[in-house]
């Protein structure tokens, strides 16, 4: 069924009455990026969220330790207790993974190495294997598995995949297994904001050419019981539906859909606003379109808050 300009909603307030509890990606729902920092209205809408009553969740790609990253948002005026009551990682559930020794492959060395050099802003890799039963080597031929970490170029971000090529190959021909913490394709930094390659284009690239990927984060179910068993400590019968709200329909929603959540994708922000303007012209409702019925939400916002 065609959708209507009538079923766009313009922010969340007009869609969450029903839902108890609402889980918010970060990326393009109220955060811009490193440069731009929190998006417009997000603040103020995340705290009205919580002076209403509802239990809100942050549910992050990011390879960042929830520590580090509360630390972040708290710099930016987004506090817990007021804008949100617990902020989950992907890369505080594949450190979790690590000091519980659960990984889905061998390790008998115990021993894993980074996909590359560290990136100057972003790297998370080296802090996720501290205080775990594993550790990083430099020659890949004593390591059970390769960690991919933020991608980059002599300390540069790229746009263009193609960029990595060269890179995926020599993971590739390693022949060991990959653990990729972000799946995440983009992510968007710099001053001006543009796309740039993250983990999950190097581990797609990596797989195109043969090589065994293991996921952590959206849309994998891991984080989603994480999400989970955090409702529940809230006190939130998650038996009722949980509200996801992202902006990349590939993850944040296909993620909601297969756990069973309803779902709201964010359009004038983040990944989908990417999308429609690069692929359909700025033409929100052919990009609406062309969406799967796995990557279809339950609403479209165009924004968090106004």
């Amino acid at each position: 069924m065609a959708v209507r300009t009538s079923q766009i909603h313009s922010d969340i307030f007009s869609v969450v009455d029903d839902y108890p509890a609402v889980l918010l990606d970060a990326y393009g729902v109220f955060w811009g990026g490193s440069t731009i920092g929190v998006l417009p209205g997000a603040k103020e809408a995340m705290a009205r969220l919580v002076a209403d009553g509802k239990i809100v969740g942050i549910l992050s790609n990011t390879t960042q330790l929830v520590a580090k990253d509360a630390v972040k948002l708290e710099k930016h005026g987004i506090v817990k207790g007021t804008h949100y009551h617990f902020l989950l990682t992907s890369g505080e559930a594949t450190f979790g993974i690590l000091t519980n020794s659960v990984l889905p492959f061998p390790t008998p060395r115990m021993k894993a190495c980074l996909s590359g050099p560290r990136h100057p802003v972003h790297a998370a890799g080296e802090a996720l294997f501290k205080d775990t039963p594993y550790t990083l080597t430099e020659d890949s031929s004593e390591a059970d598995f390769i960690y991919l970490d933020v991608p980059h170029i002599d300390g540069e971000d790229r746009t263009n995949p193609e960029d990595f090529k060269q890179m995926c190959e020599g993971l590739a021909k390693l022949k060991l297994p990959i653990l990729c913490s972000n799946p995440d394709r983009t992510a968007q930094e710099g001053n001006p904001s543009r796309f740039v390659v993250r983990q999950g284009t190097i581990a797609r690239m990596c797989e195109s050419m043969g090589a065994h990927v293991h996921y952590v984060g959206k849309p994998h179910p891991y984080v989603y019981t994480l999400a989970r068993q955090a409702f529940e400590q809230a006190g939130v019968d998650v038996s009722s539906p949980v509200l996801m709200v992202g902006d990349n329909p590939e993850t944040d929603i296909l993620g909601a859909k297969r756990e069973g959540m309803h779902s709201a994708l964010i359009l004038r922000t983040g990944v989908a606003a990417d999308h429609i303007e690069k692929n359909y012209g700025g033409d929100t409702l052919a990009f609406i379109e062309g969406l799967s019925a796995d990557t279809t939400p339950s609403y479209y916002l165009n924004q968090l808050g106004v």
